[in-house]
């Protein structure tokens, strides 16, 4: 199995998963620089800050992983003097419990699988166990839709079989628009939708893959990016997060993104001079959460990326 994962690794590394327009990554998006602002954001016990407080963040830790691997480099070398290696963090937070649900769990999952590690026995702990033990009777993988892709995208690079049920409770929180909402009742949101699209594309759920595109069309943005959700209190101006998991989706979807007016160009627009991305446009400082979405969506790679590649029959 891990040769497997090796194998799709270095295809990534080597540039052979799908390839976004020059424009974006040459002309506007620079992912050395974005990697650069990242790595300042390292705590001495090797995790990373979410930018809102200065402790490391178990999340952000794992997201700085996939997110260097996905730019090709090497969440290995990541530390300098006395500081450790967030490989360390995250084995320390797995070794002690300290891994809350199964969102948790699966993020640290795609992460050690990201790079290279065997996620059977990372920090004295396989990771594929203590991810399927966390499912529900009911089925799913936490107590709504999004901790529940996570688990079935980690599974899914895990090469594992997807547990029964866990598919068919998914399916069954697809609402009428086509959408899924973070939580049971509630209104349908982007983020969720775009992260839900990613695993049913890869398990050939094309009717829902279809409808939740079609919930993504019919409040997309004249300027080709995203919100949350359409409508909302809180606005409806395109997000770098918002846009950057239905960029995923997508990708993961086969979609011609020409045909969606190109999202890549304004989510690559949002990097800064300090190779920070902006959360938006109308807020233009540094985001440690926008850098780490968008850098994976920018480089072409969903989050199933290193899902191993069906046997032949």
């Amino acid at each position: 199995m891990m040769i497997k994962w090796m194998a799709v690794l270095l295809m990534l590394m080597a540039g052979l998963l799908l390839a976004l327009p020059a424009r974006a990554q040459e002309d506007t998006y620079n992912a050395d620089e974005a990697i650069a602002f990242l790595e300042t954001m390292q705590n001495p016990d090797g995790g990373f800050t979410n930018g809102f407080a200065p402790e490391s963040d178990l999340a952000t830790t794992a997201d700085v992983v996939i997110a260097a691997v996905a730019a090709g480099h090497d969440p290995n070398a990541f530390f300098s003097g006395d500081m450790l290696n967030p490989f360390a963090f995250l084995g320390t937070q797995v070794s002690t419990g300290s891994l809350t649900g199964p969102g948790q769990i699966a993020k640290v999952l795609t992460a050690v699988i990201a790079a290279g590690k065997d996620p059977l026995a990372f920090a004295g702990h396989n990771l594929v166990e203590d991810l399927l033990a966390q499912q529900g009777e009911n089925g799913l993988f936490g107590a709504g839709a999004f901790d529940h892709c996570l688990a079935l995208i980690a599974l899914q690079n895990a090469g594992v079989e997807l547990p029964a049920g866990s598919v068919e409770v998914l399916l069954e929180g697809q609402d009428e628009a086509g959408g899924w909402g973070f939580m049971p009742g509630n209104a349908p949101d982007t983020n969720t939708t775009g992260l839900c699209l990613q695993p049913l594309a890869l398990a050939d759920e094309t009717d829902a893959v279809e409808a939740g595109l079609n919930y993504l069309a019919g409040i997309q943005n004249e300027d080709g990016g995203w919100p949350y959700q359409n409508p909302s209190d809180f606005g409806t101006d395109s997000d770098a997060n918002s846009t950057a998991l239905v960029l995923q989706a997508l990708i993961a979807a086969g979609q011609d993104l020409a045909e969606w007016n190109n999202p890549q160009d304004g989510l690559a627009a949002l990097q800064l001079e300090s190779g920070a991305f902006a959360y938006q446009t109308a807020q233009p400082g540094d985001s440690v959460p926008a850098t780490v979405a968008v850098i994976p969506a920018l480089e072409g790679v969903a989050l199933n990326a290193w899902a191993p590649e069906p046997a032949a029959e």
